[in-house]
């Protein structure tokens, strides 16, 4: 079944964020809060997101945001969150794996390895594993 085609650009929500965050289960959502306003500072002007997951980065609440031109991690570090960028280039893999409630990417690239783990919308997982093996293939 094809994906529906995404909402128009609004002015408030010029990078589609909110309308990833609102595929997001109830419990990912609030504690997701504060990095969705950290990326939301982050984002390039004209960046638009795909799709995103809510987990564990860095040992802290965080997310992994699919845009129309990279992968951006953030996490909810008191005082200096951990930021990490991907670009969609060749040599960029990413791996997942699940059991019966959570999923974790991995993603390598240049002998780097970041991951974010306990992603419980296991679906959105496969989505953005799926998007960015499409984009760097």
């Amino acid at each position: 079944m094809p994906e529906p085609a995404p909402a128009p650009l609004a002015p408030s929500d010029p990078h589609r964020l909110g309308q990833a965050v609102g595929q997001l289960g109830m419990f990912s959502k609030r504690a997701g809060r504060i990095c969705f306003g950290i990326v939301g500072a982050l984002l390039d002007g004209d960046e638009v997101v795909d799709v995103l997951v809510q987990g564990r980065f860095g040992g802290e609440d965080g997310v992994a945001v699919a845009t129309d031109r990279r992968v951006l991690f953030v996490n909810d570090r008191e005082w200096k969150p951990d930021v990490q960028s991907l670009p969609y280039v060749h040599g960029l893999v990413v791996k997942g794996w699940q059991n019966d409630r959570t999923a974790s990417l991995i993603f390598e690239f240049e002998g780097r390895t970041t991951t974010i783990e306990q992603i419980g919308d296991r679906e959105l997982a496969q989505r953005v594993a799926a998007l960015v093996r499409t984009r760097v293939a």
